[in-house]
């Protein structure tokens, strides 16, 4: 095959390029992020990357594994890597042969990713399987995978039948920009209170954050350990550094649910996150968030927040019955508000509702007449997401005086 490029063996300190991939809808937050991730790498001497954003992924050039390393180290909002191996303008474009010009473009590029492995008897499927095709014009780009499964399986939680609501990538994205938005520092949440907790993917996703688990350190397997790329040596490095320099910090963290099954299932799930991550002052209960309010911790100080992350289950929103007073969206949005008199704003509130549609982000909109708010718009499974983020900001200490 007539191969315009074609990767040879490099070695781990070559600048090649790459392309990373990202939840939809988050382009512009996840480039910030790479670009300081890359502006910081711990090591003398590292090529300046090229880094190219765009609208579904982002081009890496000039970059080296050790930078590379760093990212995914830091990635816990990646949902792929892909090291660029080849490039050809040697193809049939016809619509009627593409699908079998595309597998045999990919058969051909295994030869070309094989001596990126250790193990020279590594299997043909396991290579082809993480090689993807994407095309600009009349030129084909072949990449291969460094993470293998996507970013967003993290080997912690039991394996479902279908997609999580939201994905785990999308759910760090969701939880930084929250507090990015409103300049919260997330240690100063005193309680995370989740009402609609179901698999506790929020939940799980900030532990993560909070006692700082790098994605490289999760109990699964990624590609780019079996890569002669594969830079153990400065993942060891950026380990100690890591150890030096940071502190986690402890949350106390509430969940809460409706559904009886839910309670046995959080046990077992409990029982298995403990081999990485700390499941300790998580206080969980079979109850309706319209109707009860769990003991939370007190505030100590003024800056003190509860943070609440809210996604109604599916089944939930999906039959949800379609009189005003008893629209669901409407009926969380009055809930925040007794919640924040309740509180009488210490500690404040903080969080976001995922809004399936604008009515409903509508409703949920008209009833938060005491918070700050800010929304985005994301993409998952099809669906074009509206995040409410909201922040109660003192406001009820203003309206009182």
């Amino acid at each position: 095959m007539n191969w315009k490029f074609r990767i040879r063996k490099p070695q781990t300190g070559t600048t090649l390029s790459w392309e990373l991939y990202f939840p939809p809808g988050t382009a512009t937050w996840v480039g910030e992020q790479v670009k300081e991730i890359l502006d910081s790498v711990p090591l003398p001497n590292q090529p300046e990357p090229t880094v190219r954003v765009f609208s579904e992924k982002i081009k890496l050039e000039n970059t080296n594994s050790h930078q590379i390393a760093y990212l995914l180290f830091h990635g816990l909002c990646f949902r792929d890597i892909r090291l660029v191996i080849a490039r050809t303008k040697d193809w049939d474009s016809s619509a009627d042969v593409r699908e079998e010009e595309w597998d045999r473009i990919l058969t051909e590029a295994v030869g070309i990713a094989k001596p990126l492995f250790t193990d020279s008897n590594i299997k043909f499927y396991e290579i082809k399987e993480n090689l993807h095709i994407s095309y600009f014009e009349d030129e084909i780009t072949v990449s291969l995978s460094v993470l293998g499964e996507p970013g967003y399986k993290r080997g912690i939680k039991a394996n479902f039948p279908t997609s999580a609501p939201v994905p785990e990538d999308l759910t760090q994205i969701l939880i930084q920009q929250c507090f990015d938005h409103f300049l919260i520092p997330k240690e100063d949440v005193a309680a995370l209170y989740i009402p609609f907790a179901g698999t506790l993917t929020f939940a799980t996703e900030w532990a993560l954050q909070a006692e700082k688990i790098p994605l490289l350190s999760l109990p699964r397997e990624f590609l780019f350990q079996k890569m002669v790329l594969f830079p153990e040596k400065s993942l060891d490095h950026y380990k100690k550094k890591q150890k030096e320099s940071s502190t986690s910090y402890s949350t106390p963290i509430v969940i809460q649910d409706t559904d009886p099954a839910l309670e046995s299932y959080w046990l077992e799930e409990f029982k298995r996150w403990k081999k990485t991550i700390q499941v300790k002052d998580w206080d969980h209960s079979i109850s309706d968030f319209f109707r009860t309010f769990p003991v939370l911790p007190e505030a100590e100080s003024e800056t003190a927040h509860y943070f609440l992350p809210l996604n109604p289950p599916y089944g939930l929103r999906k039959h949800e019955r379609t009189e005003p007073e008893e629209k669901l969206y409407s009926k969380i949005g009055k809930r925040l508000e007794e919640l924040l008199k309740l509180t009488k704003n210490r500690p404040k509130l903080i969080g976001f509702i995922l809004c399936p549609t604008e009515e409903k982000w509508s409703d949920c909109m008209r009833e938060l007449r005491n918070f700050s708010k800010k929304t985005i718009h994301v993409t998952h499974g099809g669906i074009d997401l509206r995040v409410l983020y909201f922040h109660s900001e003192g406001r009820v200490e203003r309206r009182t005086n």
